[in-house]
């Protein structure tokens, strides 16, 4: 079995609160539907249309979102 490589293209995107938001690299009209990703204590989340990967700041809580 061959492993999965990673197809991110950019570095990990480090947030202090859950939910975010991704809507892809809207700056180059390269965006897609902006969707909200809630990330686990300690985990972090990827984005289903563009890969960007999400991680949760050392000491930061999830779950403080509406």
């Amino acid at each position: 079995m061959l492993a999965r490589e990673s197809t991110s293209l950019t570095e990990a995107v480090t947030v202090s609160s859950t939910p975010v938001a991704c809507d892809g690299d809207v700056a180059s009209d390269l965006g897609h539907p902006r969707v909200f990703l809630d990330i686990p204590q300690g985990g972090s989340a990827v984005c289903p249309y563009c890969s960007r990967e999400f991680v949760l700041a050392e000491g930061a809580s999830s779950g403080q979102g509406h």
